[in-house]
Protein backbone atom coordinates (compact mmCIF):
# COMPACT_ATOMS: atom_id res chain seq x y z
CA UNK A 1 0.00 0.00 0.00
CA UNK A 2 1.48 3.20 -0.77
CA UNK A 3 2.81 5.72 1.99
CA UNK A 4 1.33 8.55 2.99
CA UNK A 5 2.52 11.81 2.06
CA UNK A 6 4.26 14.32 4.00
CA UNK A 7 2.53 18.23 3.57
CA UNK A 8 5.41 20.39 2.07
CA UNK A 9 6.75 23.31 3.77
CA UNK A 10 4.29 25.86 1.41
CA UNK A 11 1.43 23.41 2.61
CA UNK A 12 2.09 23.74 6.20
CA UNK A 13 2.77 27.58 6.01
CA UNK A 14 -0.47 28.03 4.34
CA UNK A 15 -2.06 26.53 7.34
CA UNK A 16 -0.28 28.18 10.24
CA UNK A 17 -0.88 31.83 7.76
CA UNK A 18 -4.76 30.92 8.76
CA UNK A 19 -4.35 29.32 12.18
CA UNK A 20 -2.33 32.32 13.24
CA UNK A 21 -4.63 35.29 11.78
CA UNK A 22 -7.26 33.19 13.92
CA UNK A 23 -5.83 32.96 16.97
CA UNK A 24 -3.11 35.33 17.01
CA UNK A 25 -3.43 37.37 20.51
CA UNK A 26 -2.83 34.38 22.84
CA UNK A 27 -0.21 32.84 20.33
CA UNK A 28 1.65 36.52 20.52
CA UNK A 29 1.20 36.98 24.24
CA UNK A 30 2.47 33.48 25.10
CA UNK A 31 5.33 33.82 22.84
CA UNK A 32 6.02 37.70 24.60
CA UNK A 33 5.70 36.11 28.39
CA UNK A 34 7.50 32.85 27.53
CA UNK A 35 10.42 35.60 26.48
CA UNK A 36 10.45 38.10 28.83
CA UNK A 37 9.52 36.38 31.97
CA UNK A 38 13.46 34.64 32.07
CA UNK A 39 14.94 38.28 31.10
CA UNK A 40 12.95 39.40 34.04
CA UNK A 41 14.22 37.05 36.39
CA UNK A 42 17.65 36.76 34.96
CA UNK A 43 17.91 40.09 35.70
CA UNK A 44 16.75 40.23 38.92
CA UNK A 45 18.99 37.62 40.40
CA UNK A 46 22.11 39.44 38.22
CA UNK A 47 21.50 42.50 41.02
CA UNK A 48 22.94 40.20 43.43
CA UNK A 49 26.24 39.02 41.94
CA UNK A 50 29.12 40.43 42.64
CA UNK A 51 31.66 41.82 40.38
CA UNK A 52 34.55 40.34 39.06
CA UNK A 53 35.31 37.11 37.64
CA UNK A 54 33.94 34.80 39.66
CA UNK A 55 30.83 37.14 39.91
CA UNK A 56 30.68 35.98 35.81
CA UNK A 57 30.77 32.86 36.26
CA UNK A 58 28.11 32.52 39.56
CA UNK A 59 26.10 34.48 36.63
CA UNK A 60 26.70 32.62 33.91
CA UNK A 61 25.71 29.37 35.63
CA UNK A 62 22.61 31.05 37.24
CA UNK A 63 21.81 31.86 33.53
CA UNK A 64 21.74 28.49 32.42
CA UNK A 65 19.80 27.63 35.16
CA UNK A 66 17.05 29.56 33.63
CA UNK A 67 17.52 28.75 30.67
CA UNK A 68 16.42 25.18 31.91
CA UNK A 69 13.41 26.45 34.07
CA UNK A 70 12.16 28.29 31.20
CA UNK A 71 11.88 24.86 29.16
CA UNK A 72 8.72 24.67 31.16
CA UNK A 73 7.23 27.73 29.88
CA UNK A 74 8.44 26.85 25.84
CA UNK A 75 6.04 23.65 27.02
CA UNK A 76 3.22 25.99 28.07
CA UNK A 77 3.87 27.62 24.66
CA UNK A 78 3.67 24.63 22.65
CA UNK A 79 0.66 23.43 24.51
CA UNK A 80 -1.14 26.54 23.55
CA UNK A 81 0.00 26.37 20.06
CA UNK A 82 -1.18 22.73 19.71
CA UNK A 83 -4.87 23.93 21.05
CA UNK A 84 -4.84 26.56 18.70
CA UNK A 85 -3.62 24.46 15.71
CA UNK A 86 -6.61 21.75 16.53
CA UNK A 87 -8.75 24.87 16.69
CA UNK A 88 -9.23 24.39 20.92
CA UNK A 89 -9.70 27.22 22.85
CA UNK A 90 -6.42 28.08 25.05
CA UNK A 91 -5.94 30.92 28.00
CA UNK A 92 -2.58 32.45 28.98
CA UNK A 93 -3.14 29.96 31.59
CA UNK A 94 -1.96 27.09 29.52
CA UNK A 95 1.15 28.96 29.00
CA UNK A 96 2.50 27.61 32.97
CA UNK A 97 0.99 24.00 31.95
CA UNK A 98 4.82 22.61 32.09
CA UNK A 99 5.29 23.77 35.39
CA UNK A 100 1.96 21.75 36.59
CA UNK A 101 2.70 18.63 34.87
CA UNK A 102 5.87 16.66 34.49
CA UNK A 103 8.07 19.18 35.27
CA UNK A 104 10.66 16.79 36.41
CA UNK A 105 11.13 15.20 33.01
CA UNK A 106 10.75 18.91 31.30
CA UNK A 107 13.99 20.08 33.34
CA UNK A 108 15.96 17.02 32.26
CA UNK A 109 15.37 17.57 28.34
CA UNK A 110 15.87 21.27 28.98
CA UNK A 111 18.98 20.82 30.43
CA UNK A 112 20.28 18.06 27.50
CA UNK A 113 19.20 21.46 25.06
CA UNK A 114 20.52 23.81 26.93
CA UNK A 115 23.89 22.08 27.27
CA UNK A 116 23.69 21.14 23.27
CA UNK A 117 23.50 24.81 22.56
CA UNK A 118 25.66 26.22 25.20
CA UNK A 119 28.49 24.44 24.26
CA UNK A 120 28.16 25.53 20.29
CA UNK A 121 27.69 28.90 21.71
CA UNK A 122 31.23 29.41 23.73
CA UNK A 123 33.20 30.66 21.03
CA UNK A 124 30.81 33.32 20.60
CA UNK A 125 30.76 33.99 24.26
CA UNK A 126 34.51 34.37 23.66
CA UNK A 127 33.95 36.43 21.06
CA UNK A 128 31.98 38.55 22.75
CA UNK A 129 34.50 38.87 26.25
CA UNK A 130 37.29 40.34 23.48
CA UNK A 131 35.32 42.62 21.78
CA UNK A 132 34.02 44.25 25.08
CA UNK A 133 37.91 43.95 25.91
CA UNK A 134 38.47 45.98 22.83
CA UNK A 135 35.87 48.42 23.25
CA UNK A 136 36.62 49.11 26.67
CA UNK A 137 40.34 49.62 26.05
CA UNK A 138 39.76 52.14 22.62
CA UNK A 139 39.10 56.07 23.68
CA UNK A 140 36.73 56.03 20.50
CA UNK A 141 34.27 54.68 22.83
CA UNK A 142 35.08 56.09 26.30
CA UNK A 143 32.92 58.55 27.92
CA UNK A 144 33.75 61.62 26.86
CA UNK A 145 33.79 60.58 23.49
CA UNK A 146 30.19 59.16 23.90
CA UNK A 147 28.99 62.22 25.68
CA UNK A 148 30.52 64.11 23.11
CA UNK A 149 29.63 62.91 19.87
CA UNK A 150 28.59 65.67 18.21
CA UNK A 151 31.97 67.58 18.62
CA UNK A 152 33.81 64.63 17.61
CA UNK A 153 32.46 64.21 14.09
CA UNK A 154 33.12 68.02 13.75
CA UNK A 155 36.63 67.69 14.73
CA UNK A 156 39.85 66.93 12.80
CA UNK A 157 40.08 63.57 15.54
CA UNK A 158 37.89 61.48 12.61
CA UNK A 159 40.81 61.77 10.05
CA UNK A 160 43.63 61.00 12.62
CA UNK A 161 46.00 58.03 12.04
CA UNK A 162 44.83 56.96 15.79
CA UNK A 163 41.12 57.04 15.03
CA UNK A 164 41.09 55.05 12.24
CA UNK A 165 43.64 52.50 13.54
CA UNK A 166 40.97 52.30 16.52
CA UNK A 167 37.85 51.87 14.45
CA UNK A 168 39.26 49.22 12.51
CA UNK A 169 40.47 47.52 15.24
CA UNK A 170 36.92 47.68 16.90
CA UNK A 171 35.10 47.03 12.85
CA UNK A 172 37.38 43.65 13.12
CA UNK A 173 36.18 42.63 16.82
CA UNK A 174 32.10 43.79 15.50
CA UNK A 175 32.90 41.57 12.06
CA UNK A 176 34.84 38.66 14.01
CA UNK A 177 31.52 38.20 16.67
CA UNK A 178 29.30 38.34 13.93
CA UNK A 179 30.14 35.95 11.75
CA UNK A 180 31.47 33.57 14.84
CA UNK A 181 27.97 34.25 16.06
CA UNK A 182 26.35 32.92 13.07
CA UNK A 183 27.94 29.98 12.81
CA UNK A 184 27.73 29.08 16.21
CA UNK A 185 23.50 29.73 15.79
CA UNK A 186 23.16 27.51 12.98
CA UNK A 187 25.32 24.68 14.35
CA UNK A 188 23.22 25.01 17.95
CA UNK A 189 20.09 24.93 15.53
CA UNK A 190 21.19 21.59 13.09
CA UNK A 191 22.58 19.50 16.76
CA UNK A 192 19.09 20.33 18.04
CA UNK A 193 16.75 19.41 15.18
CA UNK A 194 16.53 15.99 16.63
CA UNK A 195 14.92 16.95 20.10
CA UNK A 196 12.29 19.18 18.50
CA UNK A 197 9.50 16.76 18.69
CA UNK A 198 10.57 16.61 22.28
CA UNK A 199 8.63 19.68 23.74
CA UNK A 200 5.54 17.95 22.20
CA UNK A 201 5.71 15.08 22.47
CA UNK A 202 6.15 15.74 26.67
CA UNK A 203 1.83 16.97 26.23
CA UNK A 204 1.27 14.27 24.04
CA UNK A 205 2.60 11.15 25.79
CA UNK A 206 2.76 12.10 29.43
CA UNK A 207 3.48 8.47 30.50
CA UNK A 208 6.62 8.34 28.21
CA UNK A 209 10.00 8.79 30.60
CA UNK A 210 12.59 11.02 29.19
CA UNK A 211 14.82 8.39 27.27
CA UNK A 212 11.87 7.08 25.63
CA UNK A 213 10.60 10.78 24.73
CA UNK A 214 14.27 11.66 22.98
CA UNK A 215 14.39 8.00 21.34
CA UNK A 216 10.86 8.03 19.47
CA UNK A 217 12.09 12.32 18.85
CA UNK A 218 15.36 10.52 17.15
CA UNK A 219 13.23 8.30 15.50
CA UNK A 220 10.47 10.91 13.89
CA UNK A 221 12.76 12.96 13.06
CA UNK A 222 15.15 10.64 10.95
CA UNK A 223 14.84 11.78 7.16
CA UNK A 224 12.65 15.23 8.26
CA UNK A 225 15.72 17.21 9.68
CA UNK A 226 16.80 18.69 6.40
CA UNK A 227 12.89 19.87 5.88
CA UNK A 228 12.52 21.33 9.23
CA UNK A 229 15.48 23.61 8.62
CA UNK A 230 14.95 24.29 5.20
CA UNK A 231 11.72 25.41 7.15
CA UNK A 232 13.17 27.61 9.28
CA UNK A 233 15.12 29.28 6.59
CA UNK A 234 12.09 30.12 4.60
CA UNK A 235 11.33 32.61 7.15
CA UNK A 236 14.72 34.86 6.98
CA UNK A 237 13.03 37.11 4.34
CA UNK A 238 10.45 37.97 6.51
CA UNK A 239 12.65 38.29 9.73
CA UNK A 240 14.67 41.02 7.67
CA UNK A 241 11.13 42.44 6.58
CA UNK A 242 10.81 42.95 10.37
CA UNK A 243 13.74 44.88 10.83
CA UNK A 244 13.04 46.96 7.97
CA UNK A 245 9.79 47.73 9.24
CA UNK A 246 11.69 48.66 13.04
CA UNK A 247 10.41 44.85 14.16
CA UNK A 248 6.63 45.30 13.75
CA UNK A 249 6.25 42.65 11.43
CA UNK A 250 8.02 40.26 14.11
CA UNK A 251 5.17 40.69 16.18
CA UNK A 252 3.58 38.58 13.19
CA UNK A 253 6.54 36.47 11.99
CA UNK A 254 7.36 34.80 15.86
CA UNK A 255 3.94 33.43 16.01
CA UNK A 256 3.61 32.14 12.53
CA UNK A 257 6.90 30.39 12.51
CA UNK A 258 5.65 28.55 15.61
CA UNK A 259 2.51 27.76 13.99
CA UNK A 260 4.39 26.58 11.11
CA UNK A 261 6.59 24.03 13.56
CA UNK A 262 3.44 22.91 15.02
CA UNK A 263 2.05 21.73 12.20
CA UNK A 264 5.22 20.41 11.19
CA UNK A 265 5.22 17.84 14.15
CA UNK A 266 1.23 17.49 13.39
CA UNK A 267 2.26 16.58 9.95
CA UNK A 268 5.12 13.75 10.78
CA UNK A 269 3.19 12.41 13.88
CA UNK A 270 -0.46 12.07 11.87
CA UNK A 271 1.88 10.26 8.48
CA UNK A 272 3.90 8.24 11.22
CA UNK A 273 0.45 7.00 13.06
CA UNK A 274 -1.35 6.63 9.93
CA UNK A 275 1.88 4.20 8.50
CA UNK A 276 1.93 2.00 11.83
CA UNK A 277 -2.10 1.34 11.35
CA UNK A 278 -0.95 0.32 7.21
Amino acid sequence: MQQSQYKSNVELKFLAKIQTSKHLGILLGAIFLSFIIPIVVSDFVSVFVPGGTIGYIINYILVLIIQIGASALTVGVSFIFLKSACDMPSSIVDLFYGFQSNFTKILKIGAIIVAIESICMIPSDLASMQLTDIMNSTSLFNETNVNDLTALLMSDALASSEFLEEYTLVYGAMMKYSTITLVCTVLSSILTLPFFPAFYMVIDFQDWNVSTILKRSFEVMKGHKLRLFMLYLSFIPLYLLGLFTCGLALFWVFPYQKMAATNFYLDIMSVRNKNLNI
